[in-house]
């Protein structure tokens, strides 16, 4: 197996009078025998060595962490341990971090456990959070300490659930977009959003957790970004959907905070980025919020009459994602709103026009809501449109479409496909995948030679810059509309409009 980290069992003899090498000779020797060439040990792993050495009378085993260039030795055990031989992955995202602890030796997910990233404290969306940054340098670490305390979380909890010390894995990969990687490292994260929009870092390439201020011991990857707006999370991703490997053409759609796309396949990959996410995942109007107890998830009209479900089945409190997509798919298809997002008061006593300043407990969504989640599903929808013409092709082209991110995990395809989000295709083309970044980083958990299709994004992925397309704005203003102002684009919408005479 070529896990990305090996458990490495060694007898060595003790040292005499007549072999007085160091602890450390003594081992990188033994390692030397066994074919591990060029390795270095970590602080923590040579403060372990001697005690190790001691109590297991110099039987020990060595945690190696693979580097592709050689091997980073991490932690020194007494006695065998290979049996136990665990590995981290982790998803950081802008708003929830997911963890997750793997069994080497099999591949098991023994826990995984997500917190909402402590950077939330200093704004909710990310250029707030620059801002901020920016304001003084003390913020920068008051940023980075946020976000090792969320790492730091998830471990302890990884630990509760598993009985397993999370803390002394050898080695933990990150998958984060190119912001989120500068504010853990402690890096001037505007470099990302301004001119000329060099990074920082695209590759930071490793580090020990004490190094990043974590309760932890072990090796810290992250898995580089391919530019400034398309991050490790989308480079894993691809790790997982293996584009660059088939012969039909696949669109990787990934909508969190901001949607990034690719689309591809073993000849050629495409991509881009834009600020989609927000309003799509439920972060508009008064009563919008993200998915959790008594948040709307659904909605369904029948008549003038309108039903809907809460997560946990708790009193409604707002409305998330999925629900603002239901609601507004389900008014078009019953005559509440029409083709522009404009109420219809005469189709059910449900629909007032309130004051934007109302108060009071009625949750309500309103005019001014629609229009702004209608300028980001139209921004969604264009980059699509506009990522296919720029290699030749129409939606019809596509072979695959992959959703990944909250959003295509929970949200209800028709719904999407009726707002004109998503085209309207077949809809077996469309595969929904739960959090494509944590699955790849998973994967380069399991498989290190993974390492060399990495480098083969990074070399061969084309980035496009969407500012630059010149009639993105004229294509997002006919994209407004539900789902389009080009209704032959969506047949299966523009029959069941006419089969309910709207």
């Amino acid at each position: 197996m070529n896990r990305f980290c090996e458990k490495v069992y060694l007898e060595m003899t003790p040292p005499d009078g007549e072999d007085t090498r160091s602890d450390r000779r003594r081992l990188l020797d033994a390692l030397t025998a066994l074919g591990y060439g060029d390795v270095q040990l970590t602080l923590p792993a040579l403060r372990q060595l001697h005690p190790a050495c001691l109590a297991g009378e110099y039987r020990v085993t060595a945690a190696l962490v693979c580097r592709e260039d050689g091997w980073l030795l991490t932690r020194v055990e007494d006695g065998d341990t290979r049996a136990h031989n665990y590995g981290l992955a982790a998803d950081y995202g802008s708003t929830t971090i997911v963890m997750q602890l793997v069994d080497l030796n099999t591949g098991a997910v023994l826990a995984q456990a997500s917190e909402a990233n402590g950077q939330g404290a200093y704004g909710s969306d990310i250029l707030t959070r620059i801002t901020y940054t920016l304001e003084d340098s003390a913020h920068v670490d008051e940023m980075q300490r946020a976000t090792v305390q969320t790492f730091d979380r998830l471990l302890e909890r990884l630990t509760a659930e598993s009985g397993i010390d999370a803390g002394e894995c050898p080695a933990l990969i990150v998958a984060g977009n190119t912001t989120m990687i500068h504010f853990l490292l402690g890096l001037n994260a505007w470099t990302v959003f301004a001119a000329p929009f060099a990074p920082v870092a695209t590759d930071p390439g490793w580090f020990c957790g004490r190094e990043l201020g974590m309760a932890f011991d072990g090796a810290v990857y992250f898995i580089p970004s391919a530019s400034n707006y398309i991050g490790g999370d989308i480079v894993s991703g691809l790790l997982v959907l293996n584009l660059h490997r088939q012969s039909e053409l696949g669109l990787f759609f990934d909508i969190g905070t901001n949607g990034e796309l690719v689309i591809g396949n073993r000849d050629f990959l495409l991509a881009g980025a834009g600020a989609a996410g927000p309003a799509l995942e439920g972060y508009i109007s008064r009563f919008g919020m993200r998915a959790q107890d008594g948040a709307i998830d659904s909605v369904s009209i029948d008549g003038p009459e309108l039903r809907c479900t809460t997560i946990g089945n708790s009193p409604p409190v707002g409305i998330c994602g999925s629900g603002i997509i239901d609601l507004l798919a389900q008014m078009r298809l019953n005559g509440w709103i029409n083709i522009a997002g404009e109420f219809q008061p005469d189709a059910s006593p449900r629909i007032v026009y309130l004051d934007e300043s109302a108060t009071g407990s009625a949750l309500y969504f309103s005019q001014t809501d629609i229009r702004q989640y209608l300028e980001t599903k139209a921004a969604a929808h264009t980059m699509v449109d506009c990522l296919l013409e720029s290699v030749g092709f129409t939606e019809w082209d596509i072979d695959r479409f992959y959703l990944s991110g909250a959003f295509g995990a929970h949200s209800d395809l028709e719904s999407a496909i009726t707002l004109g989000i998503f085209p309207d295709l077949p809809r077996e083309r469309f595969h929904c995948i739960r959090n494509s970044s944590l699955d790849g980083a998973r994967t380069l958990l399991l498989d290190r030679t993974r390492f060399a299709d990495i480098r083969y994004f990074l070399e061969n992925l084309y980035c496009v810059q969407f500012a630059s397309v010149p009639d993105f704005t004229i294509r997002m203003h006919a994209a407004k509309f539900i789902p389009h102002t080009n209704m032959e684009l969506y047949p299966s919408v523009q029959r069941e409009l006419e089969k309910r005479g709207c």
